[in-house]
């Protein structure tokens, strides 16, 4: 069963990662500082994105796979292992296909291709929280937070889980973006990887399936969505008035997760919302969009240094979806690779 109002916002949420992986207004081409506020539009508020899509996960899986179900671990297991699947498939699509194709012409193929092999199998750890392209690391991370939601919450209670969710959560931001405040650590690792995002996120996603109807109404939740972006947006810009951290150097703050929530809080409590628009046709498509963009934006990337136009920093992240969408549409007719993107 779809929900059409999480389908409608899965499809803004895949155009956002786009905006974050295309970097509109951040090429260099203006050094106007005036500019600025467009880099951090472009690619801070829409960090909401992938907090959204492991909540929406949590919650259907917490829908799918009930505590008590003889089949419960099972279908966790399975869900595990197809998201490794995904992972070494694509991670082998980006292997194979340059990410460099304007330097075949002074550096052969093959070349290239041992170079990022030998990149690769030179470090095991990275290859297993980021698979073969820096966006995959969004499986392996789904997966360790399916791990743990599976283990701790087999017995039905959720503060084991809620506990360990939000210690990580905290490891994650003192590792990640508060490294440098006091309290920061420093850890030899990326906190975006791994299960310090995702496992909280699940785990909202799991307690507002658990709740039953919803707590707030439709307005509370725009409201905490509004709490949580302008928490996020005071965040950055302490960090980088007192530490001096880049403002668009965040993968996520506390109040991203909280905007996230928020949202995800407001499409249950309008399951309806956006069923007058197409936008909701495409939330099948995110898996397949978020798997495959990345080799449009590696096509089209050199083309931002030809046109040095404003609209152009519009059309690449749209023309990054429509392709991808396509790609995903195409995938899915057949049946030996519509598994690929599903």
């Amino acid at each position: 069963m779809r929900i059409t109002s999480i389908d409608f916002f899965r499809s803004l949420a895949i155009f956002s990662v786009i905006l974050i992986h295309t970097k509109p207004f951040m090429h260099d081409l203006f050094p106007d500082p005036s500019y600025r506020l467009a880099e951090y539009l472009f690619n801070q508020p829409p960090r909401f994105a992938v907090p959204f899509f492991f909540m929406a996960a949590g919650y259907f899986m917490a829908r799918k796979y009930q505590t008590g179900s003889p089949k419960r671990i099972v279908g966790l297991a399975r869900y595990v292992q197809r998201l490794l699947f995904l992972l070494l498939v694509w991670s082998i699509v980006y292997t194979v296909i340059p990410s460099e194709w304007q330097t075949l012409a002074t550096e052969p193929y093959l070349q290239q291709l041992s170079r990022q092999t030998s990149a690769l199998l030179a470090s095991p750890f990275q290859l297993f929280f980021e698979g073969g392209k820096v966006h995959l690391w969004f499986l392996p991370s789904l997966g360790l937070g399916v791990v743990l939601l599976g283990l701790l919450t087999g017995s039905g209670r959720t503060l084991p889980l809620c506990l360990v969710a939000a210690l990580l959560f905290v490891i994650g931001l003192l590792g990640g973006s508060y490294s440098v405040t006091p309290l920061g650590l420093d850890l030899p690792f990326t906190t975006r990887d791994g299960p310090f995002l995702s496992t909280i996120c699940l785990t909202i996603g799991l307690l507002l399936y658990r709740r039953g109807p919803i707590p707030v109404s439709p307005t509370q939740a725009l409201l905490l969505l509004s709490a949580g972006l302008a928490l996020h947006v005071l965040e950055s810009w302490a960090l980088w008035h007192y530490y001096a951290v880049p403002m668009l150097r965040h993968n996520y703050l506390f109040g991203t997760v909280i905007g996230a929530a928020g949202l995800l809080l407001f499409a249950l409590a309008v399951p309806a919302f956006g069923q007058r628009s197409n936008l909701h046709s495409l939330g099948r498509d995110t898996l397949g969009i978020y798997l495959s963009h990345y080799l449009f934006v590696d096509s089209l990337t050199p083309l931002t240094h030809l046109f040095e136009l404003h609209i152009w920093q519009l059309v690449f992240p749209l023309l990054v979806f429509l392709l991808s969408l396509a790609l995903t549409r195409t995938l899915s007719r057949w049946r030996w690779t519509n598994p690929l993107i599903s």
